[in-house]
């Protein structure tokens, strides 16, 4: 069963950990109690499957930013979706990518 992915346009604020390609600006289109999807700009590297990023949007009505922890799961153009995962899982799949 799919998750209920509901729209939006807030800013975020994207990093692959293990890739030295700063932080990129993108617009999450919709999102779901397990994941989002995001569309960047512009970019010299779109985020693959299996990468694993820090994202951190940017909720403009709250005023607030709030940083969470995905894996990208597909790509096509500048677009890209990712599920979320929790800290701990986060390590342990980290770990897992350096011993591989």
């Amino acid at each position: 069963m799919t998750a209920q992915r509901y729209d939006t346009k807030e800013i975020a604020h994207i990093e692959v950990y293990g890739r030295h390609h700063g932080k990129m600006v993108a617009k999450m289109k919709n999102i779901s109690v397990s994941g989002a999807f995001f569309e960047l700009a512009q970019s010299e590297y779109v985020p693959r499957q299996g990468d694993m990023l820090c994202v951190t949007v940017h909720l403009g009505t709250l005023k607030k930013s709030h940083i969470v922890h995905a894996q990208v799961v597909w790509n096509r153009g500048l677009g890209f979706g990712a599920q979320f995962v929790a800290k701990d899982e986060l390590v342990a799949k980290m770990l897992l990518r350096t011993v591989s």
